[in-house]
């Protein structure tokens, strides 16, 4: 079962980077009893390609993500691990 979360995350991330691809592992699981874990979608793993990231740095597009998602990261998600890539990262 997807969480609620993760449904939105997915939601948010591909309206404002409209990816070629697009892939959220919900790790949530394997932080059982951890704290910020509840339902699910607290521990996300996540792999854009996108024309955003075009000639912007690593960090710039670590910022770029968790501004889109600020609300969750107040919230539900307690840590994103984060692979941005340019369709050019990939082809070369």
């Amino acid at each position: 079962m997807i969480s609620k979360t993760v449904e939105i995350v997915t939601q948010k991330l591909k309206e404002a980077f409209s990816p070629q691809a697009f892939e959220l592992i919900d790790n949530s699981w394997q932080h059982a009893g951890h704290a910020g874990n509840t339902m699910g979608g607290s521990h996300l793993d996540i792999r854009i390609t996108s024309e955003a990231f075009e000639g912007v740095s690593t960090l710039k597009r670590h910022r770029m993500v968790h501004e889109v998602l600020k609300n969750e990261m107040q919230g539900p998600v307690h840590a994103l691990e984060l692979t941005l890539r340019s369709p050019d990262e990939i082809e070369n």
